[in-house]
């Protein structure tokens, strides 16, 4: 039992820990405040260490707690510095051999986890490795559930790197580092990133894990092949984030403004295919150091890696080794003791003199939402989710009406607006008596964007041969126009929440009209759902995401949550036209997450 906890019993005080039984899936599992708890304590061990006091004071030390590796892709310096970070506080230590386990059966994951978590009477740990994105956030959600279940302690998952996606344990080594380098300064910080920046997840956490400092300035030095995602460029941008792009080195040196920090990362050109391999050597030259730049480095610059490196082809030469530009053989060893306060924290020792700021309840955990593809008028909440609706709507309608009002919102019909006689006519319809109009399908769309939605639209709730649909195009944007499709006769009360839900997933900032006795009844604007799941046709489109059905994760089921697009200050913004997949984070635009293939209109049907 861990000493904390044995305290907070003899005091005769039950409070729940803020660490034990938590997972680290992303950077963003942990607040700021976290955070910083993580640097803090992991800056007090080391000061312990280099004092020679006794270190029994951040010791764990349960036996009947044991820490499990599950290292599905090979591992130096994360494996074993976990391992031993495990052993420091006197847990059960197992390292798991997935090359020679019933994974080689196809034996699920989360099977796999369920059986290890029942060989302890204590906390199980797990440190997961895999290619399979989204590993840890999906474990958190079943293997929680099976403990409470089977009475067992809550476990507790740390990512040791999925893929493309995430590193977070990494970049809290990372930061530790660079705040080490820095004097523990957090006015600012200047950080070149360079080499795979396109594979490089470690870099691609530092989007999330960067926010300590208070002003960042980012500088990519990669060629367009190997250049950071756009998704998290954008998340950058939205941070507040200055960024800057370059080519090569020599690009970044010709400039006046070059960082301190520098941040290299191995190339993975293995991963590209042959049309980038036939320009391996042109871009491994562009983002590997050479001794004639030496001299034109800032004073008091350090290099860091994550590391390995590639031996054949260095981005940083065994000749710096020897320098003060070494900063990455530190960096290393910070691993283990950053590791060692993580597991501490998880297993519940640390953390019952941790104090939250609470000053940052509204930053989102969910990445930030690229810029939306559409130019209508869809303006969804500005604040918290829902925070604008009504708490009830008085339609008269079913009750899935009532518990829609988290995407569904009735607005006043203005006196001006074109009646629905008039719009019919636009687009060649005869117009309904009695039934629904979806309007505005697409607005902002090319005209062909808006066909192919509304073919969907119809199939996915099976409206075929029903009704009339129609395209008007804009004046203002040549090419571009929006949807409107009805559906005579069709009572929208007796739809219950499902259809409600596919079709503002669909068609989000369109509006549904009502039609009864030729005049608009009621009028309601459809908004991106916070939530979609439980749906047969959709799915990540991310083949490397542990909800793709190609990872034979039979277990999970897709599963989306309405993007928030957030500014420096946390608040949400107002072009949230997408969902991002709850396991792998992969930002899909709304008709993305649809198994469907798009109609593709002839000239003919335009």
């Amino acid at each position: 039992m861990a000493r904390d906890q044995v305290r907070r019993e003899q005091s005769g005080v039950v409070k729940k820990h803020p660490f034990q039984g938590r997972t680290i899936a992303i950077v963003n599992d942990l607040s700021l405040d976290e955070q910083w708890y993580v640097y803090h304590k992991t800056r007090e061990l080391k000061e312990a260490i280099r004092t020679g006091e006794n270190l029994d004071q951040f010791r764990l030390q349960n036996r009947e707690a044991a820490v499990y590796t599950i290292f599905m892709e090979d591992s130096t310096r994360t494996k074993e510095s976990f391992r031993n970070a495990a052993e420091f506080h006197g847990l059960k230590v197992n390292v798991f051999d997935a090359k020679t386990s019933s994974f080689q059966k196809n034996e699920t994951i989360t099977d796999t986890i369920k059986m290890l978590c029942g060989y302890s009477t204590g906390q199980s740990l797990f440190v997961v490795r895999s290619k399979v994105e989204g590993v840890c956030r999906w474990l958190e959600e079943a293997i929680t559930k099976y403990c409470k279940q089977r009475g067992f302690p809550r476990a507790s998952f740390i990512n040791a790197g999925d893929g493309r996606h995430e590193h977070p344990s990494q970049e809290m080594l990372d930061e530790f580092s660079f705040l080490e380098t820095k004097g523990w300064d957090t006015s600012s910080i200047h950080l070149a990133l360079l080499g795979d920046l396109f594979h490089g997840r470690t870099v691609h956490s530092k989007v999330d894990g960067l926010r300590i400092y208070r002003k960042v300035f980012v500088d990519l030095v990669a060629p367009a092949e190997l250049a950071l995602p756009k998704m998290y460029e954008d998340r950058m941008v939205a941070r507040g984030y200055v960024v800057r792009r370059f080519a090569s080195i020599d690009e970044y040196l010709a400039q006046d403004k070059v960082a301190k920090i520098w941040y290299f990362t191995r190339l993975q050109l293995e991963r590209m295919g042959d049309k980038v391999l036939d320009k391996s050597m042109e871009l491994r030259t562009a983002v590997t150091m050479r001794r004639d730049f030496v001299q034109l480095l800032p004073e008091g610059t350090k290099f860091f890696h994550p590391l390995p490196r590639d031996a054949r082809y260095p981005v940083l030469p065994f000749w710096l080794d020897g320098t003060e530009l070494n900063g990455w053989d530190q960096q290393s060893q910070n691993g283990y003791f950053t590791r060692i306060v993580l597991l501490g924290m998880l297993g519940g020792h640390f953390g019952d003199d941790f104090r939250s700021s609470g000053k940052e309840g509204t930053l989102p955990t969910s990445p930030m939402l690229l810029k939306s593809p559409f130019t209508g008028d869809f303006s969804p909440t500005s604040g918290p989710i829902g925070a604008d609706m009504p708490d009830d709507l008085d339609l008269g309608y079913s009750p899935a009406f009532l518990a829609a009002t988290d995407f569904i919102k009735e607005v006043a019909m203005a006196p001006t607006e074109s009646c629905p006689d008039k719009v019919s006519e636009e687009v060649g319809l005869v117009p309904i008596a009695n039934g629904i109009i979806i309007d505005n399908l697409a607005s902002g769309q090319s005209i062909e964007q808006v066909w192919s939605l509304m073919y969907m639209v119809r199939d996915i709730l099976d409206l075929h041969s029903v009704g009339g649909q129609g395209v008007r195009s804009s004046e203002e944007f040549p090419g571009k126009g929006s949807g409107f499709i009805s559906v005579p006769d069709v009572d929208v009360s007796s739809w219950d929440r499902q259809p409600l839900k596919r079709l503002a997933a669909m068609a989000p900032g369109s509006t549904l009209k009502v039609m009864k006795n030729g005049k608009v009844e009621r009028e309601f604007r459809l908004q991106v759902p916070p939530r979609v799941y439980n749906f047969k046709d959709i799915s990540c489109k991310n083949t490397a995401c542990v909800s793709h059905p190609k990872n034979m994760q039979h277990e999970v089921e897709p599963f989306f949550e309405r993007c928030r697009h957030a500014g420096t200050g946390g608040e949400e913004q107002k072009d949230v036209m997408a969902f991002n997949c709850k396991y792998c984070e992969t930002q899909h635009n709304f008709w993305e997450i649809w198994n469907y293939e798009f109609h593709r209109p002839t000239d003919a049907t335009i």
